[in-house]
């Protein structure tokens, strides 16, 4: 990404809320350090704890690191989005803790459990004895800010003259109630929660009075999900005088989002909407679970339009069982979304991660069990970063993912999702 990753701003900032001495190293910015930079720092550094956060796609580098880090630190504690579905998995790897679910608190109280030398127990904390089930925070507005971290991260890891870096967002709410069988979102979990209007407006203010920004992207999975709070988080940010001219985007699914909900979202500074979409085909959408129908999604973002928004559609191609006939679906209902759209994301090829119920049921059938350990397996995605805009918009024409072949697909399906990733790319 283009800025600090949000979650480990909050991690972080909840242990400087603590006391603790911090320092961060963002290992997947674009131009930040690398590993072996990393294990230099840690041999200067002296930590009592490291922590690593792992997505399922870098689980495999972090992993390598972890013996490289082992003389630096009395503990390797690892967290993140693949540590919370497979919260085993860093331990056989050489972890002394993995920690699932929501990381501020847990983290916190293990490194306290170290520094005390008593064992890390409770809610998340997997050691090898076994472990808990993780615990949702339910008082969002207790975790201080996360840019409170931001001068821990190097603007220049983002950007080489380091100008113009700042919190990338906010997350105003966790959970999703949706239960899509391609996603694996149990770190915040599928209980919604949301911190209340005055805080994300506390947020909001403090980022524009100390960060000068005043575009503000809301990375909540379902930014809508309860319409009680949509409204007083929209009446909050118009009272607040200090929020004058603001403006932010949100991420919403399609069905979760009515015209009145628009045109106060528009009133209260929104600008874009990125909505979840995913098929234009009736059975895909089923199958999935995604609980809407091409109508409702035509329809949401026709409103968007009309109500002067910028729309992001976010379709995906490749599900199991997917055919021809299902792909034109899809293909049909971009052609029909297409003059409303301003940019659909990229790609979109189906990546079956752990812990989704699409992983569960046909990675033994497809054979891929276990795939994020095995490089062939890990797309292998261009920087770009460091593309000219010609460059890059020639690269998003294809998608790597598809070339990995997860789910065998017949040379008519691999054809038929290529031209609808390379409809979507000339589009943009």
């Amino acid at each position: 990404m283009g800025a600090p990753y949000l979650g480990q701003l909050s991690v972080a900032s909840s242990l400087l809320a603590r006391g603790h001495e911090v320092r961060v190293l963002d290992l997947a910015a674009p131009f930040g350090p690398s590993d072996g930079d990393a294990v230099a720092a840690a041999e200067v550094f002296a930590p009592d704890v490291i922590g690593l956060t792992l997505f399922t796609v870098n689980a495999a580098r972090g992993y390598g690191l972890i013996p490289r880090l082992r003389p630096c630190t009395r503990a390797l504690v690892v967290g993140g989005p693949h540590a919370t579905i497979m919260p085993d998995e860093p331990l056989r790897f050489g972890a002394d803790i993995s920690l699932a679910g929501e990381g501020e608190l847990a983290f916190i109280a293990a490194v306290e459990a170290i520094s005390r030398g008593v064992p890390p127990a409770g809610p998340g904390v997997w050691s090898a004895d076994g472990g808990l089930e993780p615990e949702a925070i339910t008082d969002l507005d207790a975790l201080p800010f996360p840019h409170d971290a931001v001068h821990l991260f190097d603007p220049r890891w983002y950007r080489p003259d380091g100008v113009g870096v700042a919190p990338g967002g906010s997350v105003t709410s966790r959970g999703c109630p949706a239960k899509c069988t391609f996603c694996a979102n149990y770190v915040t979990g599928r209980g919604y929660r949301f911190r209340s209007p005055a805080h994300v407006v506390a947020e909001l203010v403090a980022l524009r009075e100390h960060q000068g920004l005043s575009f503000f992207p809301f990375w909540d999975d379902a930014f809508t999900a309860s319409r009680p709070r949509l409204e007083a988080l929209c009446d909050a940010i118009v009272a607040e005088p200090r929020l004058a001219g603001i403006t932010w985007s949100a991420i919403t699914p399609g069905v979760m989002v009515k015209p009145w909900d628009l045109d106060r979202m528009r009133a209260a500074g929104c600008v874009a909407i990125n909505f979840g979409i995913e098929s234009g085909d009736l059975a895909v959408l089923k199958s999935i679970k995604k609980g809407q129908r091409p109508e409702h999604v035509i329809a949401a973002v026709k409103a968007a339009k009309a109500a002067g928004m910028r729309t992001i559609v976010n379709i995906m191609f490749g599900f199991p069982g997917e055919g021809v006939d299902q792909l034109a679906n899809t293909q049909d209902l971009m052609d029909t979304l297409a003059p409303d759209t301003d940019f659909f994301n990229n790609r979109g090829v189906l990546m079956p991660f752990p812990g989704t119920a699409i992983y569960d049921a046909t990675h033994r059938e497809y054979g891929f069990t276990g795939w994020w350990l095995d490089p062939e397996k890990v797309p292998d995605e261009p920087d770009l970063h460091a593309m000219t805009a010609a460059e890059s918009a020639v690269a998003l024409q294809e998608d790597p993912t598809l070339e990995l072949d997860f789910f065998r697909y017949s040379d008519a399906v691999r054809t038929a999702i290529a031209d609808c990733v390379r409809f979507k790319a000339e589009h943009n």
